[in-house]
């Protein structure tokens, strides 16, 4: 607001402006300090109040410096210990597979910690890969293992997926599994030849007696019936003791007709 006053008399007149000065316009490139000095000059700043807030702002610049400084410590605290995790991991990765050591690992530790995490990031990739290649290779031979018992066992549970043990998965081990599960193999082809041997025998036996030969293959184990597949037909220890004694009857009953033919022949 503009406040105008006329002074004098006549032609001697004058017009004299009271309004307030107004206010400079503040510099935007000088600095801070600068900038706070003309404010307090225009204001009219005592200089124990310029000294408090000269105090004050060197303490928040302080302050401001040291949670920069803070977060700067951590971050590269983090990086180190990520750093260290990446090379526990590899230790771990490498003795889990039975692998002394892996092509692509860097041998220097040099550069900065960014890039010392990138130079080893690949060789953990292919590592995890090659990790869980593994896993699934063991849980195979493993599951089919477990299946072999129960099929030699007689349980009739389902077999659920094996835990593998991911502290030794070196091909050494692998080895030791697959020998396993070749002799499982082998022992399950060998029983199977023996179920199909005694059933065939059964069937001879039933035709020559007379026998439903369902019924009594059936009443061994439900498996034995002609419309199940070769693969699926029970191989347990009971099964197997079952066919047998169920034969040795049979054989047992021929012999003892055969005998009642022989008595009654007149000849």
């Amino acid at each position: 607001m503009s406040y105008d006053v006329l002074i004098g008399a006549g032609t001697q007149q004058k017009l004299i402006d009271l309004s307030p000065n107004p206010p400079k316009p503040v510099p935007t490139q000088q600095d801070p300090v600068s900038i706070y000095l003309q404010i307090w000059d225009e204001v009219g700043e005592t200089d124990d109040e310029r000294d408090k807030m000269l105090l004050q702002l060197e303490q928040e610049c302080l302050d401001v410096y040291k949670r920069k400084v803070d977060l700067a410590v951590k971050s590269r605290a983090q990086l180190l210990q990520t750093l260290a995790d990446a090379r526990v991991e590899l230790t771990h990765l490498l003795s889990a597979l039975g692998e002394k050591t892996y092509v692509g690992i860097p041998e220097k530790t040099s550069g900065t910690i960014k890039e010392q995490l990138e130079a080893i990031a690949p060789a953990l990739e292919k590592l995890w890969k090659q990790k869980d290649d593994r896993i699934k290779e063991f849980s195979d031979v493993q599951y089919q293992i477990q299946k072999i018992c129960a099929e030699i066992a007689g349980t009739s549970e389902q077999v659920e997926s094996p835990a593998v043990d991911e502290s030794d998965l070196s091909i050494k081990k692998l080895d030791e599994f697959q020998a396993q599960l070749h002799d499982l193999q082998k022992e399950k082809s060998e029983r199977l030849h023996k179920v199909l041997d005694f059933v065939s025998t059964v069937h001879d036996l039933c035709a020559v007696l007379g026998e439903d030969f369902f019924t009594t293959v059936t009443e061994v184990h439900p498996s034995l019936n002609d419309s199940r597949g070769v693969q699926s037909k029970s191989i347990s220890d009971v099964t197997l003791s079952s066919l047998a004694k169920t034969v040795l009857v049979l054989k047992e009953d021929k012999k003892k007709r055969l005998q009642k033919v022989i008595t009654r022949s007149p000849y």
